[in-house]
């Protein structure tokens, strides 16, 4: 049947562009097609009149990208067949099909090629001879001590903010719920959400953590049962896990001057005044005496961050009520023990 134009159903073209119909209505409409050039304009003004109508823009689907591709070519196959030697054309909804599932396997290509062929690459921070302090991509600052190291993942903080820390350093960590930062200092780790805290990892006390602000959690996972062991830790206290051990143990009272390498801090809580000399005389390269040895009994409590000796010797002296008396490095305090 030769049909021109002005006798074609529309509805059978509709269909057509649809992809509803059966291979003898389908030729059908090809004959007509291939009969005059004319109809084949026609068809074209026809299809971009429904497509801005929505008449053959069908409700999107759920794609099985291979089950798709396998009936697509099952139906090019098809088509070739029955159209040897003449020029058909595709429907357009194939066209979208064929275009949105290249589309899900270019994806799946990239994000093969993200895990597997181009891995996550480790971002190392070293100090050297000299203390290095940096910034991490979330805005939580680090201090390395010399000859330390830190490395963390590219895509840090897209998940769990981790890092891996050999030697040690001062860690001032951006408060984010969502993500907590975790410290893997090799036996133990070290899970914070936002404080201040300093890591050692090759101490003679084995793992030691020190405390400024907030809270953290020191805790260790069995390798071989998944069980775990952990003490919460607060502002002024230290925790430790020992040479061989499993489980981490609690110092209600931190290292005075742990984190003076860091930031010049040092934090005297109920100490004996002859550590607090040596503690000054060690960072400061002073020589303090007494005029009273019992004055070396005495117990200060005070916290000092970037003081110069001069000034903490003379709030030790006024919180006792002594004299001080200065001659370049040399301080000698007269008084008679403790008269706070």
């Amino acid at each position: 049947m030769n049909k021109n134009r002005q006798d074609i159903d529309e509805l059978l073209l509709l269909q057509y562009l649809q992809g509803n119909l059966d291979n003898e209505q389908r030729s059908e409409v090809e004959a007509w097609l291939e009969a005059d050039g004319g109809n084949r304009k026609h068809l074209d003004s026809l299809e971009s009149l429904w497509l801005e109508t929505g008449r053959i823009s069908p409700a999107p689907v759920a794609v099985d990208v291979s089950a798709a591709w396998g009936r697509i070519s099952e139906r090019i196959a098809k088509e070739e067949g029955h159209t040897a030697g003449k020029r058909v054309r595709m429907p357009y909804y194939r066209f979208l099909m064929g275009a949105a599932a290249t589309i899900l396997v270019l994806a799946g290509l990239y994000g093969f090629y993200r895990l597997v062929i181009s891995p996550v690459k480790q971002v190392q921070m070293f100090s050297g001879a000299t203390v290095k302090r940096d910034t991490l991509p979330d805005g939580s600052e680090v201090t390395l001590n010399s000859h330390s190291t830190l490395v963390y993942s590219s895509n840090y903080q897209k998940g769990r903010r981790d890092v891996k820390l050999t030697g040690e350093a001062y860690f001032e960590v951006t408060k984010d719920a969502a993500h907590p930062f975790v410290v893997d200092a090799g036996p133990a780790s070290v899970k914070v959400l936002g404080t201040s805290f300093r890591v050692k990892t090759d101490g003679g006390k084995g793992i030691e953590v020190t405390v400024a602000e907030g809270q953290v959690m020191l805790f260790t996972v069995d390798k071989n049962t998944g069980d775990t062991a952990s003490v919460k830790l607060n502002a002024g206290e230290a925790g430790y896990l020992r040479p061989g051990s499993n489980q981490p143990v609690l110092d209600s009272t931190a290292v005075a001057d742990g984190l003076f390498w860091a930031n010049h801090a040092l934090d005297f809580r109920s100490m004996a005044l002859s550590e607090v000399f040596t503690i000054l005389k060690k960072h400061y390269q002073v020589n303090i005496t007494v005029s009273d040895p019992a004055m070396n009994g005495c117990r200060l409590t005070a916290s000092f961050q970037d003081e110069p000796a001069d000034r903490i010797l003379q709030v030790i002296a006024g919180s006792f009520g002594w004299e001080l008396q200065v001659s370049g490095n040399e301080f000698h305090l007269t008084g008679h023990g403790c008269s706070n």
